[in-house]
């Protein structure tokens, strides 16, 4: 049965991890996808800003274009005019990409600068002028090189009689820069397909740590539950037992059935004590559990839990010492480390043999302040001091129904002491039995 609980919780934890490394390999991939296009996108308006502010200069020019007396053509920058009586004249393809044109149309869409544009005329023939496209920026594919136009209506009173009255179109070839945004596309894309490759490994580690405390949580709380079952379990059974035996003896005394009666009453106090254990933890757990911290001497949290036992040791033929000689203050809940004292002493007490020592010291050390509980008791293993501040864990559970306990007292000092931001541990008592230490931080010095 435990086998197969075990096998269940691997199932869901793996199920969990998952969901949680898709859901961390989703986020990766949208942060990279959305920074790409957010990168290309500006790097493309730049790019397209950059060639509508070439087009809007060229523009203004043309506008306030300066008096020119006998100019009657436009040519092509670094163009000379083609003499047109020549045989051999050709209007060849270019071979390299140019910039900026100007193609200049009369009322009935003609072009009527051919001669000035030169070897250009045979790929800018092909450019459409439309009316509709008037003032705005036209991107268009020729022979497949790239431009970007711009077409005006140039007033009859500019200065030059070239322009004047017509139509002017102006031409980007943007060749370069749609190569750049090619390139630099390429570049995007490898180097997201790498670092998301590279996320894959990190959303797997990422899983595997944030997983790590939910999955020790999800473990602690299926035995917690499953611990807590078996040992309120126990007592029910006994005391179902005992109440069914009475049933059959209806005409008994009091005192005939005092034995089953006996029984069933422990029992019950034993399932109170784990109901009160149970509760504390879950507070603790819950963060429900206020603590009222004062600024006190450890006389005055020491003596009230430690004297009273003294009583009971010697009755149980064990000596008992006690010796507080640090002068100092600490910021703690008194009731709760009183809670702690007793859970220490009662467990050195529980498994101390019949003429054995317990004691307790303090002392200050790096300021810090530290309570021992040292027993010459049994004596805990170094495998059971990794694990005897876990709920339910006993070091040795047959002798469980002897002293009483149910394995909570030492989780609930843990956290108890973990409330005060101090620590406790356990060492080896030589040459026999344990030492328990409680470290706490130091308020001040008297």
């Amino acid at each position: 049965m435990k086998k197969k609980r075990k096998t269940r919780l691997s199932k869901i934890i793996r199920k969990q991890q998952l969901q949680q490394f898709i859901l961390v390999m989703a986020t990766f991939a949208i942060l990279f996808i959305s920074l790409g296009m957010i990168v290309f996108h500006t790097f493309e308006s730049n790019t397209y800003d950059g060639i509508d502010h070439g087009i809007d200069n060229q523009i203004k020019e043309i506008k306030n274009s300066p008096k020119v007396i006998g100019q009657t053509q436009i040519h092509a920058p670094g163009q000379n005019t083609p003499d047109q009586s020549d045989p051999n004249h050709r209007s060849p393809q270019p071979k390299a990409p140019f910039q900026t044109s100007i193609l200049i149309y009369n009322q009935k869409k003609e072009l009527v600068n051919k001669s000035g544009l030169g070897n250009r005329y045979s790929v800018l023939k092909h450019v459409p002028m439309r009316k509709s496209d008037l003032n705005k920026k036209v991107n268009i594919t020729i022979n497949n090189m790239n431009f970007r136009t711009e077409l005006i209506k140039v007033s009859k009173d500019n200065n030059n009689a070239a322009y004047a009255g017509k139509y002017v179109m102006v031409v980007q070839n943007f060749d370069n820069q749609m190569e750049s945004l090619e390139n630099f596309e390429n570049i995007l894309i490898v180097s997201f397909g790498i670092f998301w490759l590279i996320s894959l490994v990190l959303s797997y580690l990422l899983t595997k740590i944030t997983m790590r405390p939910i999955i020790r949580s999800w473990k602690q709380q299926s035995e917690f539950v499953n611990d807590a079952a078996h040992e309120l379990r126990t007592p029910l059974a006994i005391i179902q037992g005992k109440m069914e035996y009475m049933l059959t003896k209806p005409n008994d005394t009091i005192i005939e059935q005092a034995e089953p009666i006996s029984v069933s009453l422990d029992e019950v106090n034993r399932l109170n004590s784990l109901t009160n254990s149970l509760l504390e933890l879950a507070r603790v757990d819950q963060a429900t559990t206020k603590l009222n911290f004062q600024t006190v001497e450890p006389e005055a949290f020491l003596s009230d839990p430690i004297r009273p036992f003294e009583d009971i040791v010697k009755s149980q033929k064990k000596n008992y010492s006690y010796k507080f000689d640090e002068k100092i203050q600490l910021h703690v809940d008194r009731d709760k480390i009183k809670q702690l004292l007793i859970i220490l002493l009662d467990n050195a007490t529980k498994y101390t043999p019949e003429g054995g020592k317990i004691s307790i010291s303090d002392k200050v050390e790096n300021n810090k302040y530290y309570i021992t509980v040292s027993d010459t008791g049994v004596g805990i293993s170094d495998a059971d001091k990794q694990k005897i501040f876990g709920r339910f864990y006993r070091v040795d559970k047959s002798r469980t129904k002897a002293t009483g306990g149910h394995g909570l007292g030492l989780s609930i000092a843990k956290q108890i002491v973990k409330n005060h931001h101090g620590k406790i541990f356990i060492e080896d008592n030589h040459p026999q039995g344990s030492k328990f230490i409680v470290e706490l931080p130091i308020k001040h010095k008297l």
